[in-house]
């Protein structure tokens, strides 16, 4: 079918939110690319600007917003189409273009099949809006456009979520959870690696989760030794887990495989039982307590990371102390933290016991002090080791520096290391180096030994 719009165009998009949301956006671009678009980065010569957007909390829809109204200013002799794309399109509908005459169009995160159809009308001067019901299965325009740092690249295994927890708005947004083909999943990895990518960051709003909506799907665990039979060097990370889904297959695996990072990522939101409860978690304190011992139990040099929610509904003084109480004596190697945002549509949206704002952000404050002083002990282990370090660019520290991350360190929510190279280095290569110092985000080393250029 042809296009019936005109070939050439410019298109230049921006992506908010999660990485999650960034793959939409590349895969978006390699969709348009394939149909003749031309992708710039520059906004200003663009004839459509699309802006992939998140509607998580208050904050995200408003940066959203924000990012709408000032890439509409972004103009040169002839203004160029403004889109709105994703979640908050999810939230608001026909709202964006009733509320906003700068958004000449809006596409939810279901719609991206009907892009054609979107820019056809787009260009016939008709604003619309396209927003479906989410797909019974998972979809994926790939192969996608990367905009990422091309040595260590995160793959969605699924979309959606059924967790329901009663603060989250993502199963409204991304509808119920929906685990990718194992096959595309091995065919996207074994294209990234042949390209060179070093590392791989498997991600879904519930990794754990993968296989649980199709009985002849693998469980998270068989899909990763799936993936470990690829002949390759690279390390494999694990996002976005819950907790109570971590099996002991899943521990195993981590535990005995050289290529799965020491790392696991997993958000509890609060460790008191009444809050947990109100957040619609399927876990307890001691539950929790007990796979904290046991994953250090089988893992001893296992990082862990963990997202928190203060202010919620319901939270005392003496279930946030209780949260403090719990962090202390279960320390996390690296810690997130937010407050609630109340939100329309969900459960709990309607409790009673809303905190003031004010005493949310101060628990913030008080957990993400103690947290830095937790941290920075934390990384002390690590002084005098000689650790492998994935390159991801040249520091600003001064000449011969440069940045990267050790197994224990995800990408853009974790700490970075600090070292020397007395030769150049490209992102993507691996080196050695001796941990000399550390801060409560950050490790330090002196010379680092090449162990593998990204060029090899």
């Amino acid at each position: 079918m042809k296009n019936n719009y005109p070939t050439g165009l410019k298109l230049a998009a921006v992506s908010l939110g999660c990485s999650k949301n960034r793959i939409d956006t590349e895969e978006i671009l390699g969709y348009l690319a394939r149909k003749g678009f031309i992708i710039t980065d520059h906004y200003q010569s663009a004839d459509i600007i699309l802006i992939n957007t998140c509607a998580f909390i208050d904050q995200a829809q408003e940066e959203s917003v924000n990012t709408i109204l000032k890439m509409a200013k972004t103009t040169d002799q002839n203004r160029p189409k403004i889109v709105a794309a994703g979640c908050l399109v999810e939230v608001f509908g026909h709202k964006i273009i009733q509320d906003f005459r700068e958004v000449d169009g809006a596409i939810g995160v279901h719609s991206y099949s009907n892009l054609d159809q979107f820019i056809r009308m787009l260009f016939s001067g008709k604003r619309t809006v396209i927003k479906k019901s989410p797909p019974n299965i998972y979809c994926s325009l790939s192969p996608r456009i990367i905009t990422a740092p091309a040595h260590s690249i995160s793959v969605k295994i699924a979309e959606g979520c059924s967790n329901c927890c009663h603060y989250c708005l993502i199963p409204r947004i991304r509808g119920p959870y929906r685990s990718r083909d194992p096959e595309d999943i091995i065919t996207e990895i074994k294209d990234l690696l042949d390209k060179g990518t070093s590392e791989i960051n498997l991600i879904a709003q519930d990794t754990t989760a993968y296989g649980s909506d199709q009985y002849h799907l693998p469980n998270l665990s068989g899909l990763i030794r799936t993936i470990l039979t690829l002949d390759r060097t690279f390390r494999l990370r694990i996002m976005y887990t819950y907790p109570s889904r971590i099996d002991d297959e899943l521990i195993e695996l981590i535990a005995s495989e050289k290529r799965v990072c020491n790392y696991l990522d997993i958000p509890i939101q609060h460790t008191n039982d009444q809050m947990l409860k109100r957040m619609g978690r399927s876990y307890n304190r001691q539950e929790l307590t007990i796979l904290y011992n046991k994953l250090h139990r089988k893992i001893p040099d296992l990082a862990l990371r963990t997202t928190l929610m203060v202010g919620y509904p319901g939270e005392s003084s003496s279930y946030f102390r209780d949260l403090i109480s719990f962090v202390e004596d279960n320390p996390f190697d690296s810690l997130g933290a937010f407050t609630y945002s109340r939100q329309a549509g969900t459960i709990a949206g309607n409790l009673d016991g809303q905190v003031n704002s004010r005493v949310a952000k101060k628990r913030y404050r008080d957990l993400m002090m103690r947290q830095k002083q937790i941290a920075r002990k934390i990384n002390e282990k690590y002084v005098g080791r000689h650790l492998s370090i994935l390159v991801d660019g040249a520091s600003k520290t001064g000449a011969n520096w440069y940045y990267g991350r050790t197994e224990y360190q995800a990408p853009e929510v974790d700490g970075l290391v600090y070292f020397r190279s007395t030769v150049p280095l490209k992102p993507g290569s691996w080196v050695s180096a001796k941990i000399n110092a550390v801060t409560s985000y950050n490790l330090w080393a002196g010379n680092s030994t090449l162990l593998k250029s990204f060029s090899e």
